[in-house]
């Protein structure tokens, strides 16, 4: 048999070597393309995802954040501002809990470590927040005669200057927590309460904790809303947030947030499930009951979510003895009150440094304003001050001259 000849083997060789390099970059090269199209197919996917992540990063040019302002007054002027871009919330009589909130973007929550947390990660439980405690009161210098001339010229002042006043519906209460004295004007009158009725929801809640029936620990599911104007949870949050019940209880009060109210009320069975106990503490006009009543601009109204200015009073006050009788019982919304972000349209007629723990609601669709406050004066007083009217400038001047008034006849009994 004939040898097989050396320069057909190997050329035959070199072929089968080139054919098999070929093949493997080729299957290199399928590769690395199928690989890039599942990268890109998955960032797709992704993206919607990352933009409600990461909603300044997404899409943008800068990364500065923006700010929604809102219409406050504070102890350095009582004119009010607005901004081209309002984020105040409007209520109307079928949604009584809608609250205006003002909204500061924050950096997602680390952990005591350091570490960035999880997207869907609770939100602290525990409030670095530092806890309230009311300063002991100062020996009164009047007679108990004195005062009471005091008290009845503090009344002809405000019901003078409420009767010079056009278009405006005004209402007020105020009570010494010391001594239990009180003064009211028009203080039955049907009011819209807007977001300071998260106070007797959170009575409620805070006696849930006492009684073991709920925990501050909970964790409720964020489910995610359409756009909420000025609710912090919607603007900073996307659905499937996990939030322990805790710090929903100081968002609805320290920033009015309309959507934490919500979740609360959902996590307490809904307002059916707690009137009776709200209602229980005062009930001259039940929250859940229809009343009839004309505005200030003289139209007629009939519906629910309306309540007085001697209820709400009685609400705070009813807060204030449940905390001296338990602190720790209630500590935490006196913290979330002292800690408010929206500001008091009452501070600047008292001295710099009161402290004033309140809660102001807005309803922009009807002009109707709420301030319900504890103030830390001479001696501890609460005080609910409605005002009902279209100039937004007037609502500011209302405010600081019978906040003025007030703030005048407790510093004189001292």
């Amino acid at each position: 048999m004939k040898a097989p000849n050396p320069t057909f083997l190997d050329r035959a060789e070199k072929i089968h070597s080139k054919r098999k390099l070929i093949t493997l970059i080729l299957l290199a090269s399928l590769s690395l393309i199928v690989l890039i199209v599942v990268f890109v197919v998955s960032v797709a996917a992704r993206q919607k995802e990352y933009a409600q992540m990461y909603p300044d990063l997404v899409g943008k040019a800068t990364g500065t954040t923006t700010t929604i302002e809102i219409t406050t007054m504070s102890r350095e002027t009582s004119e009010t501002t607005e901004t081209a871009e309002t984020s105040e919330t409007t209520e109307t009589s079928e949604t009584p809990l809608a609250p205006s909130i003002h909204i500061e973007t924050t950096p997602e929550e680390t952990s005591a470590s350091g570490e960035g947390t999880s997207h869907n990660d609770p939100s602290p439980e525990v409030l670095s927040l530092e806890d309230f405690h009311f300063s002991s009161p100062r020996s009164q210098v009047v007679s108990h005669q004195k005062r009471a001339v005091m008290l009845d010229k503090m009344k002809n002042n405000i019901e003078s200057y409420i009767l010079k006043q056009r278009n405006m519906r005004v209402g007020f209460r105020y009570i010494s927590l010391r001594n239990g004295e009180e003064l009211g004007i028009r203080e039955l009158d049907p009011i819209v309460p807007a977001g300071t009725f998260a106070l007797p929801i959170s009575i409620v809640l805070n006696e849930k904790f006492i009684s073991g029936a709920l925990k501050p620990s909970d964790i409720i599911t964020y489910e995610g809303h359409s756009s909420v104007s000025g609710s912090y949870i919607s603007s900073n949050y996307s659905s499937g947030k996990q939030i322990y019940l805790n710090y929903l209880e100081y968002l609805m009060l320290s920033y009015n947030d309309r959507v934490a109210l919500e979740m609360t009320l959902d996590k307490l069975g809904g307002l059916k499930n707690i009137a009776d106990r709200i209602n229980s503490i005062s009930s001259f006009q039940p929250y859940n009951k229809e009343v009839f009543y004309t505005d200030y601009s003289g139209k007629d109204h009939n519906g629910a979510g309306r309540s007085t200015c001697f209820d709400m009073s009685n609400y705070i006050r009813s807060l204030y003895n449940a905390y001296t009788s338990n602190p720790s019982g209630y500590q935490s919304i006196m913290n979330a009150l002292a800690n408010s972000n929206v500001d008091s349209p009452i501070a600047s007629a008292f001295a710099e440094q009161t402290p004033i723990l309140h809660i102001y609601g807005r309803n922009t669709e009807m002009n109707a304003y709420t301030e319900l406050a504890i103030i830390d004066a001479q001696e501890p007083i609460a005080v609910c001050i409605y005002v009902e009217c279209a100039d937004k400038a007037k609502v500011a001047e209302t405010f600081t001259t019978i906040g003025g008034y007030l703030s005048g006849y407790i510093k004189g009994c001292y």
